[in-house]
């Protein structure tokens, strides 16, 4: 077998990694440093420009990119300028590196693992599905056209109640379906309801689950870097904030009735449960298991959220400026010439 190509693609591969893991840096520095400023739904498209950097390794050069600052000059006397990640010894023994076959082995036997447990999720989440009782239209038509009136937008989704799910969730591609616990029609009141459902159309509007499985892509391919399941779980806190803000932009006054919803939720038994697997479906809990800091920061958005705050200029800004230093790639730099080589011929005498 040609150990050639395989060396070209883990070459690529670990090169947009570490361009992507750069700028995430780049996005958590920007995010921390404008803190209030930057509004949610602005976090998350942030977080999404490291993620498309990782699944699109194609860029053109410019001498704005971040990358410039890691790139180097090439070895003497080579015929092409292109940029240069390592010095040339630790690059030569990375190259003999991953030629060795049980790198190959071991990265192709994590990422069809990963890819598994992504299909056993969804053939879940398919099975619940199908279980669930479908509600009569009676019993849920209000709440659609409530959040119709107050959003401007149809919710196109049908709505199932199942034993299976411990939280309201979102599930399916072509045709979403909303699943909430059984009993749960009975214990939340009607504006309580209203948020639940608000909050899943933001969901849907944003095409969260399209989302999940390009998260889902990345998290197997670059499943070797740390930062990319950093980045990722960064990305899905900050999109349920944005969709808590969503929610709230239809019923501003509604913030402590939010933050209700949400512990009542939570004192259901399982707090961070879906539909079992996180690619599969979106909940209004979100799906970090076992963490409660995600939520507490959420509470806390909720309390100071103002719907006369926009912070759209400085998101727009930035976003841009990330854009141009983000999904660019470095120059080449012209390679060093090495000083010639004088021949002194002798002459006879």
């Amino acid at each position: 077998m040609d150990a050639a190509p395989l060396t070209e693609f883990f070459a690529q591969l670990g090169n947009a990694s570490a361009q992507a893991s750069l700028l995430a840096v780049a996005v958590w520095a920007t995010c921390r440093a404008l803190g209030r400023h930057l509004d949610p739904r602005w976090r998350c498209r942030l977080w999404l420009l490291v993620i498309v950097r990782l699944a699109w390794p194609f860029s053109l050069p410019s001498p704005v990119s971040l990358f410039n600052l890691l790139s180097a000059p090439t070895r003497l006397a080579s015929p092409d300028a292109v940029p240069f990640w390592l010095p040339g010894e630790v690059a030569a023994q990375a190259g003999r590196w991953v030629e060795q076959p049980w790198v190959a082995w071991t990265w192709t036997g994590v990422a069809i693992a990963l890819s598994l447990r992504v299909a056993v999720g969804w053939l879940r989440s398919f099975w619940i599905r199908k279980a669930a009782r479908r509600m009569d239209p009676w019993q849920v038509g209000w709440l659609a056209k409530e959040c119709e009136d107050a959003t401007g937008q149809v919710a196109p989704f049908a709505v199932h109640e199942s034993a299976h799910v411990q939280s309201p969730c979102l599930v399916g591609f072509f045709r979403p379906c909303l699943l909430l616990p059984r009993g749960l029609m009975g214990e939340l009141s009607r504006d309580e309801l209203r948020l639940v459902f608000l909050h899943e159309l933001a969901h849907l509007r944003r095409r969260d689950l399209a989302l999940n499985w390009l998260l889902a892509a990345v998290e197997s391919i670059h499943w070797f870097n740390p930062l990319v399941w950093l980045v990722t779980r960064r990305f899905r806190a900050d999109r349920e904030e944005a969709c808590d803000a969503s929610a709230l932009a239809a019923r501003p006054e509604a913030r402590r009735a939010y933050g209700e919803t949400l512990i009542k939720l939570l004192e259901r038994g399982a707090p961070f449960a879906s539909a079992q697997d996180s690619t599969a479906s979106v909940g209004i809990l979100g799906g970090d298991e076992n963490e409660f800091a995600p939520l507490v920061h959420r509470m806390q958005a909720i309390a100071r959220y103002r719907p006369e705050a926009r912070t759209w200029v400085v998101g727009s800004c930035t976003w841009l400026a990330l854009v141009c230093v983000g999904l660019t790639d470095a120059e080449p730099r012209p390679a060093t010439e090495a000083p010639p080589t004088v021949v002194v011929a002798e002459t006879g005498r």
